[in-house]
């Protein structure tokens, strides 16, 4: 087995076993998960896009509100567990928004997802911070520049991740996560607009950078 094929192996293993425990993260039933939510629903201004990716969408919580803003919206997650619950949730709720959703398991490092591009909108929520704890740079930079290939031109991608200035969580340190930020504008895209959420969580203070970035 290869570096890269352990490394995904590893990321499903992890990713199952919390997702099978159920909501580990807290992103339904956190205050400070709900703020970021809204406010990441904000920085799109309600614009509308024809077709989104999601990568990363676990249960499927901020994917269904992020629906109305696309009409066809596919979301991966590598957990099967965790696209179980998104599809049953999806299901019980009917039609509606919720139609508009493909729930997908596998992982983004897999690349299937550039078969069905270009994508006017790409959406990652907390996803980057895991891929690089597993992965080699080279895979997270070739991962990059095939994120920005399959975005069509004129498209937005949309990055949250959450920075632990307290050391609490290593993975989320403030200059590791602006890293892979910057990243992402090396490969061509430009910063549209970027903005942080402050919040606690569990006793823990946090800070969300927002990046909303374009396709030129």
């Amino acid at each position: 087995m290869t570096d890269r094929e352990q490394a995904g192996q590893k990321a499903l293993e992890f990713s199952e076993n919390l997702w099978k425990s159920g909501d580990f993260w807290e992103l339904e039933s956190s205050e400070y998960e709900r703020l970021r939510y809204a406010r990441l629903i904000q920085v799109l201004q309600g614009a509308r896009y024809p077709r989104g990716l999601e990568l990363g969408c676990g249960a499927g919580h901020f994917t269904r509100l992020l629906a109305p803003q696309v009409d066809h919206l596919v979301a991966y997650d590598i957990s099967p567990s965790a696209i179980a619950r998104a599809t049953g949730r999806a299901g019980a709720a009917g039609g509606g928004g919720t139609s508009t959703i493909d729930f997908r398991a596998g992982n983004a490092m897999d690349y299937a997802w550039r078969a069905d591009g270009p994508w006017d909108l790409v959406v990652m929520n907390e996803t980057i911070c895991y891929l690089g704890w597993l992965y080699s740079f080279f895979d997270v930079a070739w991962f990059a520049s095939e994120l920005h290939a399959a975005t069509r031109p004129g498209g937005r991608f949309l990055m949250a991740n959450t920075i632990d200035k307290q050391g609490y969580d290593k993975l989320l340190l403030p200059y590791i996560i602006r890293t892979y930020r910057d990243l992402f504008l090396n490969v061509g895209f430009t910063l549209d607009r970027e903005e942080t959420v402050q919040g606690t969580k569990n006793e823990v203070e946090f800070e969300t950078l927002i990046s909303l970035f374009a396709r030129s």
